[in-house]
């Protein structure tokens, strides 16, 4: 498969989809990341928690231990607008690089920049066979998110997953033990239900058989 992960922010990827892509990788499938915003941010109070600089350099390196390939843009990390420029990027990687298969946020995320990559990823992908939607957050939102696709992952595969996202060391201080707390058990809970390991879930938009 050549497989293309949609997402607006450095370390997206690795939050919604990591184990998945280390599976994939180690199962000799092409994996590209597109990241649609550079992903650095200031506090309130004006102070840099993360410069664009530092995300693309944590994203380069996060790249690196799952074995995907990084296409990064340089949109807005708070504000990119749903636009056909920016839809044209999507479909623009889709065209070039053969893809089958695409992954990204799930349409009803609490955050208002991942719907809007949902939305403009929907359009880009009309005529790929296989869409499906992660979920970043864990907030409580009116539209839960209810996985109907898990891929099953082994050990190594989470492990490279924590690897990846310990990469974003401005994130990973702030949230880290959040983000594995929480996604250990995830991860550990569907692997329960489905008798395996462990699996990462996705929302199924379309998958042609």
């Amino acid at each position: 498969m050549n497989v293309l992960v949609v997402v607006a922010h450095h370390d997206d990827l690795e939050l919604g989809c990591g184990s998945t892509v280390a599976r994939l990788v180690e199962g000799g499938h092409r994996v590209w990341s597109l990241v649609l915003t550079h992903s650095g941010y200031s506090a309130p109070d004006g102070t840099i928690v993360r410069s664009r600089e530092q995300a693309l350099s944590e994203g380069r390196e996060a790249a690196r231990v799952l074995g995907y390939e990084l296409i990064a843009h340089d949109e807005d990390t708070m504000d990119v607008p749903v636009s056909d420029a920016n839809t044209c990027k999507i479909l623009d990687a889709v065209h070039t690089y053969g893809i089958d298969t695409v992954l990204t946020h799930w349409q009803h995320d609490t955050h208002p920049v991942h719907q809007r990559i949902a939305t403009m990823t929907l359009q880009a992908c009309r005529n790929v066979p296989r869409v499906l939607a992660f979920a970043v957050n864990w907030y409580v939102a009116p539209n839960p998110f209810w996985p109907t696709t898990f891929v099953a992952v082994e050990q190594r595969h989470w492990n490279s997953k924590v690897r990846a996202l310990s990469c974003y060391t401005s994130e990973f201080s702030r949230a880290g033990a959040a983000w594995v707390e929480y996604q250990d058990r995830e991860t550990l809970n569907y692997g329960v239900r489905l008798g395996v390991p462990r699996a990462e879930g996705f929302q199924t938009v379309k998958n042609l058989i």
